[in-house]
This record gives structure tokens, sequence and C-alpha cells, in this order.
């Protein structure tokens, strides 16, 4: 019984820390996101752009906005190649 609970404890130990590591992945990829778009959208003249708010949440919100980001760019990415699927049948 002994060496099945050290490896149940080992176990619940190497899941946390891949949650916690998919959570540090997730909240860099969405500010770096976020930080494109803020170049995207900043105005000529302006000095410099501090989203504030937005990167606690999205540190926050990390990982759900990975998620929702990755489906909808797959999303996307069907949708085009079923467009040009019927485009080439059409022909």
């Amino acid at each position: 019984m002994g060496l099945f609970r050290t490896f149940v404890s080992q176990f619940s130990l190497m899941n946390k820390n891949i949650i916690f590591a998919i959570w540090i992945v997730s909240a860099i990829y969405c500010v770096y996101k976020l930080y494109k778009r803020s170049k995207s959208t900043s105005f000529d003249g302006v000095i410099g752009y501090t989203p504030g708010l937005e990167v606690i949440m999205v540190i926050i919100l990390g990982p759900l906005l990975a998620v929702i980001d990755i489906s909808l760019t797959w999303i996307r990415i069907y949708k085009e190649a079923e467009e040009a699927r019927r485009r080439a049948e059409n022909k």
C-alpha cells in the first residue's frame, strides 16, 4: 500500500505542475496576442499603449482565451478550405 500511495501522490503533484505549466504558456500566448493587437490599433503620435486591466484579465483567463482563440482560428481555416474546395468544384 505504501508504494501505491507514493505513486498516487507523485501523480497528483505531476498533474498540478502540468496544469500550472499550461496556464503559464496560455497566459504568455494571450499576452503576446494582446501586444500584437495593441501595436496594430495604436494611433500615430501615441507614445505608448498600456492595457492595464486587460493584461491582468488575460493572465487570469489565459487558458480559456487560448482555447477560444485556437478554436476560432481552426474554424476560420476550415471555412476558407471549404470555400476553396467549392470554388474548385464550380470551375
